[in-house]
């Protein structure tokens, strides 16, 4: 699975990378995703799998996924 992390999210990952491949063995929830990676989902604004909006609250993602995660944005 390729994982893309928007704007500062990078910054709870080791290394702050903003790009990383993931390897599943089976499918896995959002949410549970998260928490592995150890990502707040109160700074989950928009979730994106393969190109296509989705709620973290009931998607899967397999190992061929690819998934974004961006937080809110604010300005001014």
């Amino acid at each position: 699975m390729k994982l893309y992390l928007g704007s500062h999210l990078s910054w709870y990952v080791p290394g702050q990378v903003s790009q990383m491949e993931i390897r599943l063995a089976e499918s896995v929830s959002l949410m549970k995703l998260l928490a592995q990676l150890g990502l707040p989902s109160t700074e989950i604004a928009i979730a994106a799998v393969n190109g296509g909006l989705v709620r973290l609250a009931d998607t899967q993602v397999t190992d061929g996924d690819r998934v974004e995660f961006h937080p809110p944005v604010g300005g001014g």
